[in-house]
């Protein structure tokens, strides 16, 4: 599991997960993703290249979301694929995270 960070216009913050987000793929970005998420305020978690979404990940994620909401932020979830999406789906992150398809999308809820 690679973590890679860009900083986009408008405060954005674009974190890059790339491989299996698998319990041992999760152990291995949680510090990283929580110091991001304790540092800014809007945050675009792109799972484009994200093949496989383990429960662990999904825990990851969503105290990301609550640790990046109780401060007035924002997370949103960028292009996953067919597969996470429907893990995602399925396991109702859809419902508490924005999950979606374009980076322009993001980026709109992002600023709204």
């Amino acid at each position: 599991m690679d973590i890679a960070v860009e900083e986009l216009a408008a405060g954005i913050t674009k974190v890059v997960l790339r491989g299996r987000f698998d319990t041992t793929g999760a152990v291995l970005v949680e510090l990283p993703f929580n110091k991001i998420i304790t540092e800014k305020s809007r945050i675009m978690v792109d799972l484009s290249a994200v093949s496989f979404l383990a429960s662990y990940a999904i825990r990851v994620l969503l105290v990301g979301a609550k640790i990046i909401n109780g401060r007035g932020g924002k997370l949103v979830i960028l292009c996953p694929d067919n597969n996470v999406a429907k893990v995602l789906r399925t396991a109702g992150m859809d419902a508490l995270i924005p999950v979606l398809q374009t980076e322009s999308a993001a980026t709109a809820v992002l600023t709204s």
